[in-house]
């Protein structure tokens, strides 16, 4: 029988294997290593056999989902203990804050902006496969942190999450500048940026649609 502290070892070690898998994917990045990197490569470059890649990893697109599945769980994670204390988005906001997912929403950038200037060739329309995956184990957490919400208000809740996460990624793409995308050299500015985004997302859903300013000609009725 397996103790808790081997199992525990265990886990930490492969996901130790996973986030050396994710760096090499990165580092080819950094070093401009080319358009849809191939499975030999990114074996090559983490030091290990195509075969043991293909055991941590289902895909090539997987490896690069990887990062946005680590930061939403780390967020659930981050805000279970806040949560009792404060309101759920405020507890985001707070969780935003750690070096641990500062660090993670970095790949996520990194990643992101990689797949969506390469578009098709290096399998952007797959990741929305992964997202929609994703999407589904924070609805899962959530729902297990708020066992009296109804299914239906934690669905519609997180995907509002989620899509202002979506939102304060496109509107960084939208700022990149087109140098940055030579070589995918990310610099931490740029990192930072995007990690000021998530956080001014996650402020904006939280004021509601009194976000929207009303023209002079408009009303209420009209929204």
């Amino acid at each position: 029988m397996t103790s808790p502290s081997t199992g525990t070892r265990r886990e930490l070690n492969k996901q130790a294997t996973k986030q050396a898998i994710v760096e090499a994917v990165a580092d080819l990045l950094r070093h401009g290593s080319g358009t849809a990197l191939t499975a030999t490569q990114i074996a090559e470059a983490a030091g290990i056999s195509r075969r043991t890649l293909f055991n941590y990893f289902p895909s090539v697109d997987a490896v690069y989902s990887y990062p946005l599945h680590q930061v939403l769980g780390t967020m659930v994670d981050s805000i279970s203990d806040l949560t009792d204390s404060m309101p759920l988005v405020e507890a985001i906001i707070e969780a935003l804050k750690s070096d641990d997912v500062a660090r993670l929403l970095g790949q996520v950038a990194h990643f992101g902006a990689f797949l969506r200037t390469e578009g098709a060739n290096c399998g952007f329309p797959a990741m929305m496969n992964e997202w929609q995956t994703a999407a589904t184990e924070v609805i899962e957490k959530v729902a297990r942190r708020y066992p009296h919400a109804n299914t239906f208000t934690v669905r519609v809740f997180t995907h509002a999450l989620l899509g202002a996460g979506q939102a304060a990624f496109d509107e960084w793409i939208e700022r990149l500048p087109a140098t940055e995308t030579v070589g995918m050299d990310i610099s931490p500015e740029l990192i930072s940026v995007f990690h000021s985004l998530i956080t001014q997302a996650m402020e904006t859903l939280d004021e509601g649609f009194k976000a929207l300013p009303l023209s002079r000609t408009s009303t209420m009725k009209d929204i």
